[in-house]
């Protein structure tokens, strides 16, 4: 076939690379196109699912609000399910100090090589004592709790007739501050606040036995809640591994590593005081009844066992522990009152000063303004439970803001000095 006139083979050379280059343009302009058409694809799917999201959030949010009674009814069933797990959780929490110290204790004392059985024999210890120690102590102490609540419920009258005899000494001594109507007032509630005095402590001991047949019925929860809480110890390391797992996938490196150390720093205030809390009041209450036995004060389990609960509460707890004491002996015998008092007021001033801090040490690192600020939050929303979580709670919270404020603070390049004054 032949070449048209005029036109020269390179000159048809050069057109068709032109077209090429043309057509290699377009298709590329096209896929371009439909790359960046696609990515706004994506981009609208994305959207569109967190919108989603927002909207049937925000309906069973609305609808759990509505159904409030429902609501309450299916988180107090799913609590009770997991209750289990929940108590695991926590006797493994309490536990694991314990558990550590004995596994370095039969490294370096008694030189068990293996790993496995320096975890065994640790636990084994760890639960041996402690479920130990609970059950001498309820065996014990309980049918002594009882004994000085009948005594006290015995003593009623007595009571009565001490109350109703200072009463008529006060009037006597001072007959011109016309205290006849006072003392007619007083004459008609003492008989009714004993009366109910009476019957409160006279149903607590069915309460307690009640309790007793609880505990029995309970006995299977618990068991199942150590046997879980063993294997939360055991498989520990398992547990932290695959939280660091599923933390380092949802979050970048740096902020993951950071978000690690800080619930470990959260936990480890949480640990300490709760731990070192429990030991300073067993102590206390310990020290308690041993002072009282030689001081000769009766009732000494009890009231000992009211003033270890009641440590548990910094701050305020030996007060309140002492209060019923003081109102029992006051009316029993003004001396003795008077000696459980002086004892207490030592006993707190020990424990405030020496025995706290050596066990406690800086376990918060919170003034007493925020510990009393964090006792009257927690009692006010959740009683005396409350007055004693509430401390590592604005704890940890204090801890976390602090940390948030000195992070915007290096980002802002700002330093700010303490007034010297």
């Amino acid at each position: 076939m032949g070449t048209a006139p005029g036109i020269r083979p390179q000159d048809l050379s050069e057109n068709e690379e032109i077209k090429s280059t043309e057509l290699t343009d377009i298709t590329a302009d096209e896929k371009k196109e439909s790359k960046m058409q696609f990515q706004s694809n994506r981009n609208y799917l994305t959207i569109s699912i967190y919108a989603l999201f927002v909207i049937v959030t925000g309906a069973f949010i609305i609808y759990s609000f509505v159904n409030m009674k429902q609501t309450k009814l299916v988180i107090s069933d799913f609590l009770n399910t997991i209750s289990p797990f929940l108590a695991a959780f926590l006797i493994a929490f309490i536990i694991n100090p314990l558990v550590l110290k004995l596994q370095d204790f039969s490294l370096k004392v008694l030189r068990i090589k293996s790993r496995a059985a320096r975890a065994f024999l640790s636990i084994f210890i760890s639960y041996l004592l402690v479920i130990g120690g609970l059950t001498i102590t309820i065996l014990y102490v309980t049918p002594q709790l009882i004994q000085s609540i009948s005594d006290i419920v015995s003593k009623q009258s007595l009571i009565y007739d001490e109350i109703t005899k200072w009463i008529s000494g006060l009037y006597e001594r001072y007959p011109d501050l016309n205290l006849g109507a006072v003392v007619t007032y007083i004459d008609k509630m003492v008989p009714d606040l004993i009366g109910r005095g009476t019957e409160v402590l006279s149903n607590m001991i069915p309460k307690l036995y009640l309790l007793s047949i609880s505990l029995i019925k309970m006995f299977v929860n618990i068991l199942l809640s150590i046997v879980i809480s063993c294997y939360m110890i055991l498989d520990k390391k398992n547990l932290r591994y695959n939280a660091k797992r599923f933390i380092y996938s949802i979050m970048p490196s740096d902020r993951a590593k950071g978000f690690i150390q800080t619930g470990k720093d959260c936990a480890d205030i949480f640990n300490k005081f709760i731990v070192g809390k429990m030991i300073d009041s067993l102590l206390i209450g310990i020290i308690c009844v041993i002072l009282m036995i030689l001081l000769r004060l009766p009732y000494p389990i009890l009231m000992s066992v009211i003033v270890g609960i009641t440590n548990m509460i910094p701050y305020f707890g030996p007060f309140i522990g002492a209060v019923p004491g003081v109102v029992i002996y006051l009316f029993l015998n003004p001396i003795q009152c008077l000696i459980f008092i002086v004892m207490i007021l030592i006993l707190q001033q020990f424990d405030g000063l020496y025995l706290g801090p050596r066990i406690l040490g800086e376990s918060t690192g919170l003034k007493p303004l925020w510990i009393i600020f964090a006792i009257t939050l927690g009692g006010a929303y959740a009683g005396v439970i409350g007055m004693f979580l509430a401390v590592p709670v604005i704890a940890v919270f204090t801890y976390l803001l602090d940390k948030f404020i000195k992070r915007r603070l290096e980002q802002k390049n700002i330093s700010i000095q303490r007034d010297k004054d």
